[in-house]
Order: structure tokens, then sequence, then C-alpha cells
């Protein structure tokens, strides 16, 4: 089944607008923005830098950075999906950020030069490509000698949700997964796939993020896509129904717990 993030203009009015409002809550939720501003804290990062980041869905990453006190360059985001390239864009404008601009394409390429860009970013990118190969490609081409190339994103073959059924939990996690991450166990082989591109790894972190009790985060992640997996055949409608009751049920009673494992690769362009 396809990643719904590799056909989002196809999508209905109501599910964009679910993918847009989970990519800027999740983009703003605090452990999410101090994993970020970790990694950008340990990149090499020209006060007059190039900054390209692919697949910025919404362009909270991208507008982060056009934000920085001190940060004199330019940024530029690419995505496949021209109504969140659109999304991006007027956002940027309210912002009063004219130093980031946005770009959609199909293809996935980015329309920069070879070896022009101070630092690439791949935020929650990789694990919603089946072929990482033109991806990591992309982002070897545009990158100079000594450029940092990012690749953060979620070890999804570790996300749980439980909710007091553990096999009922991880048959509906499994079919969630289906709809929303193409590969789930790709942050595991990015050592074998970076080197293979020529890129040397020279910093490597993780995080957990997890919350026992009230659900928060996984609460918008499955609000906003078990909708979406229904629709995508991945999930049956009353088998979801009954479960997001049960998650509902376990997080009003403070009885919830999950967790997801994040990584982040900072790897040196040749």
């Amino acid at each position: 089944m396809p990643d719904i993030f590799q056909f989002v203009d196809d999508l209905d009015g109501d599910a964009q607008q679910r993918v847009v409002d989970r990519l800027e809550f999740r983009g703003n939720y605090a452990p999410f923005v101090a994993m970020r501003d970790a990694y950008l804290a340990r990149v090499r990062l020209p006060p007059e830098a190039r900054v390209c980041e692919l697949g910025c869905g919404t362009g909270v990453v991208s507008r982060a950075i056009g934000a920085m006190d001190g940060f004199d360059g330019t940024v530029l985001g690419t995505d496949l999906s021209e109504v969140l390239v659109a999304e991006a864009t007027r956002r940027a404008a309210r912002d009063g950020l004219d130093n980031v601009s946005f770009r959609a394409d199909r293809t996935g390429g980015t329309g920069e030069p070879d070896a022009s860009c101070d630092l690439v970013i791949l935020h929650t990118l990789i694990s919603h490509v089946a072929d990482t190969d033109p991806v990591l490609s992309e982002a070897a081409r545009i990158a100079r000698p000594g450029a940092s190339i990012v690749v953060f994103d979620g070890d999804y073959a570790s996300l749980t949700c439980h909710c007091g059924r553990p096999a009922e939990d991880e048959s509906v996690i499994a079919s969630l997964l289906q709809a929303i991450v193409a590969n789930p166990h790709v942050m595991r082989d990015m050592p074998r796939l970076l080197q293979a591109r020529g890129l040397v790894v020279y910093d490597v972190s993780g995080d957990v993020l997890l919350e026992a009790g009230e659900a928060d985060f996984f609460g918008s992640l499955v609000d906003s896509y078990v909708p979406i997996a229904v629709r995508a055949g991945a999930l049956g409608e009353a088998e979801a129904a009954a479960w997001l009751e049960r998650f509902r049920d376990a997080s009003a009673e403070r009885r919830f717990f999950g967790s997801c494992n994040f990584v982040t690769y900072l790897a040196e362009a040749s």
C-alpha cells in the first residue's frame, strides 16, 4: 500500500487538512522542537548558508531556520505536494520570512545546482520513501564538499500505542503504519545507505518520545491518521472505531502508554 505522503494532493480536502494540522502540531510540539534544535546546534551552518530541506511538508523546519537569530542565508524547502508547498509558502509569508522559499516537484528533485548547498536536511522524509536511493543521491548531489546532511526520522518499527489489549493494539498500529510509513525500519539501515552514497557519518543521536498516562502527541497522531487509514483500506471502519474508543478511554483514565524512537544522523558530503 502506498504511503499517503506520496499522494497528498490526491486526498480529499478533509484528509489534506488532517495532514497539515498533524505536521504543524508535531513540528511545534516541544519535545520535537528540542530534537530539531539539538541537531541544528551540531551542524556546520555558516551565517550566510544556502540550506535545502527535502520533503519539507508545511515548512516547519525551513521556517524555523529562516527565523534563527544570526542567520543571514537562504532556505529552500521542496516537496512532492503542491498542497503542502502552498501551505508552507502561506505560513512563511505570514511570518514575514523573505529568506525562505518553497518549490513543489513531483519527481522529488530540488532544482538546485550541483554542490550548491551548505546544509541539506531530510527531516521526517526518509521513512516515507520506498526507494531511498534517488533521495539520498539528490541530497549528496546538491551538498558542497564538507557540507552537512541531516537525516532525522522515526524508527517506526518501535512505535507503540498500548491501550490495554496488546495484540489488538499492535495489529491496529501495524495497519496504520501501512498507510502512513513506507519504510518503518529504514533508520536502522541508514549507516549502510549513507555509506553507499559516499557520505561520512560524523554524529548519531537518538531520542525516545514517550507518554505514560494521558496521550497528547500520540493522540494527535491517531486522530489525524486513523481516519485516513480507514479511507485507504488499511483499517476496517468498525475495528478503527472500537480501537479509537479504547484509546480515548485509556488516555482519559490516564492508563495509556505510547513511545517511539527517533534517530538523527549527521553526515558529511565529500
